[in-house]
């Protein structure tokens, strides 16, 4: 089978290597599935460049992947699937274990025709969701879910501030938060994604560049945020203390920009906030957002959508992101 294989760190034409392997063989408890479509995160990048903890290379990379089960459990073969991004979660639902692994790096991951994977990560897909469409879903769906829900605690009628629009994780907590009855309003340092975020449903979109935009956007929804799903931190963490409803909760999934040189502890405590922190989720949070996604016949927001062998330049414009919504790419071309 053709696979993409990150051999050393560099940038990804440096990096990426299209390469023949065998193909996989389901082991006891496992499942080949014949994958149709792959989705990029910003993990394949920060690997790529050395930024990852215990790296080992060579490894292909991907962690979202749907296509049919080729062979495994007699009640899975030729089902339609999408696959669960992470495993060994461990027993407590409230934090992953120590042996928790995310898909693609140490064990091989989508960027490839087929993947051997156990068969407990494995989930039906409903007919009307599209591979392309599930492809999109996987680690960016867990994480707005759980940011969304489990820590975020969202209630229908609260408005909720999204920022960094324009990557998976924000551009669906966006579809998810307006699907669960929600108001939303996003950031970017880009105008025209917060233009293409208007046009998909946000009531408030500003350009977090731009001096006193946290006034801007609250005016813009006529209310401060109950909750705010933030994967920069850095600084900008301040402005979005000082937006934040009294007795709001401020749920972090990423650093992008690391942490901030000062933090404003008054406005934390006078204004009664909660700062939580999430990462990717359980097999039942996945399930949940898949019931969600299903429910609501939300579409994931695709940019583009490259062949397999076409991965380096897919990840040269993640790296830049560059995109609005999830970049793929077509295993079967």
């Amino acid at each position: 089978m053709r696979a993409v294989r990150c051999e050393r760190q560099g940038r990804p034409e440096e990096a990426l290597n299209l390469v023949e392997l065998p193909d996989p063989v389901a082991a006891p408890g496992e499942a080949v599935v014949k994958l149709h479509a792959c989705g990029l995160n910003h993990r394949d990048v920060w690997i790529q460049q050395g930024q990852y903890a215990r790296i080992q290379l060579p490894a292909v990379l991907g962690s979202d992947g749907a296509g049919v089960v080729e062979s495994g459990p007699p009640q899975l073969v030729g089902k339609r699937a999408v696959i669960i991004p992470c495993e060994k979660w461990g027993p407590d639902p409230a934090v992953q274990g120590k042996d928790f692994l995310i898909l693609g790096m140490p064990r091989q991951g989508t960027m490839a025709e087929k993947i051997a994977i156990p068969s407990s990560m494995v989930v039906e897909l409903p007919d009307h969701i599209s591979f392309q469409d599930a492809a999109a879903l996987p680690v960016a769906g867990i994480t707005a879910y759980r940011a969304l829900t489990t820590r975020g605690g969202l209630r229908k009628g609260e408005h909720v501030l999204v920022t960094g629009i324009g990557g998976g994780v924000a551009t669906l907590a966006l579809l998810f938060a307006k699907a669960m009855g929600a108001d939303v309003s996003v950031t970017s340092g880009s105008d025209e994604k917060l233009e293409a975020a208007r046009k998909l449903g946000a009531v408030g979109a500003a350009n977090y560049n731009a001096k006193g935009w946290e006034k801007d956007l609250v005016a813009q929804a006529g209310r401060p945020p109950n909750l705010i799903v933030d994967g920069a931190g850095g600084d900008g963490l301040n402005a979005l203390i000082s937006a934040a409803a009294p007795a709001a909760r401020i749920v972090l999934y990423g650093a992008t920009r690391f942490s901030p040189s000062r933090l404003d502890m008054p406005k934390i405590f006078f204004k009664q906030l909660d700062i939580r922190g999430t990462t990717m989720g359980t097999d039942d949070e996945f399930k949940a957002m898949l019931a969600l996604v299903a429910n609501h016949r939300i579409n994931p927001v695709i940019d583009r959508v490259f062949p397999l062998g076409q991965a380096v330049e897919a990840c040269q414009l993640l790296e830049k992101s560059g995109q609005m919504g999830k970049i793929l790419l077509d295993c079967t071309k």
